[in-house]
């Protein structure tokens, strides 16, 4: 299975020394193997407050709600298998992933004229009900994560956090603390950035592990 995601942001600076607000707009592709495939859109929100060293965001993520058309073409021998597994057969429907919102704060700190080390936490919250999350109400679900960033001559960047914080319960009916470990490296020459993360190190957490890339091209980037 894999995702695509082809996404147009703007942003830009406001009058208020400090504050920026963008958006995204994007274009999501999903493939279940070789029999099911989904197209979506969507479109996010955003604001960033600069402060000295600190900053401070909020993302509406989904802010519309994205809807993804899944179509399924199912040949007899898929259809076997999926009766011989005890699966539902899948059909024909539209899947709409529900708006959240995220908050973040982040302080940099600087280390000679060329490292410097951003360390961020942030609070994703969903609105949809109760959510296994480490902090949760029937109004609001909170699933926080901290990271940090290392960074040389912002060219290379290495990054670790921790996210997917909750209480599962093991084979004996205990609740334990279940953490998920990521780590990421980073690389930007001038308008191109390239990122890699590796999420659940040593398949640590109830989740699975994933690899992410991206590519992102500034197209008016201004010098540095």
């Amino acid at each position: 299975s894999a995702d695509h995601a082809f996404i147009i942001s703007y942003a830009r600076k406001m009058r208020v020394p400090g504050l920026r607000v963008g958006g995204n707009a994007k274009v999501i592709y999903r493939r279940v193997g070789e029999f099911g495939k989904a197209w979506g859109f969507g479109l996010d929100a955003a604001a960033q407050y600069d402060y000295d060293q600190w900053r401070f965001a909020a993302v509406a993520r989904d802010v519309t709600g994205t809807f993804n058309a899944w179509s399924y073409t199912l040949d007899q021998r898929t259809l076997d298998v999926f009766q011989q597994t005890g699966n539902e057969i899948p059909v024909n429907s539209v899947e709409v992933t529900l708006p959240r919102l995220m908050l973040g704060a982040a302080r940099q700190f600087q280390f000679g004229p060329k490292f410097n080390l951003l360390a961020a936490v942030d609070l994703e919250n969903t609105f949809d009900g109760k959510r296994n999350t480490l902090i949760k109400s029937g109004l609001v679900s909170t699933d926080p994560r901290v990271g940090v960033e290392l960074g040389y001559a912002n060219i290379v960047y290495v990054r670790a956090g921790i996210s997917n914080i909750q209480y599962v319960t093991d084979i004996s009916d205990q609740k334990q603390l279940s953490v998920q470990p990521n780590i990421g490296i980073g690389l930007r020459i001038k308008s191109l950035s390239l990122d890699y993360a590796l999420t659940d190190i040593g398949d640590n957490s109830v989740a699975l592990y994933s690899n992410i890339f991206s590519l992102k091209f500034d197209l008016f980037k201004k010098p540095t």
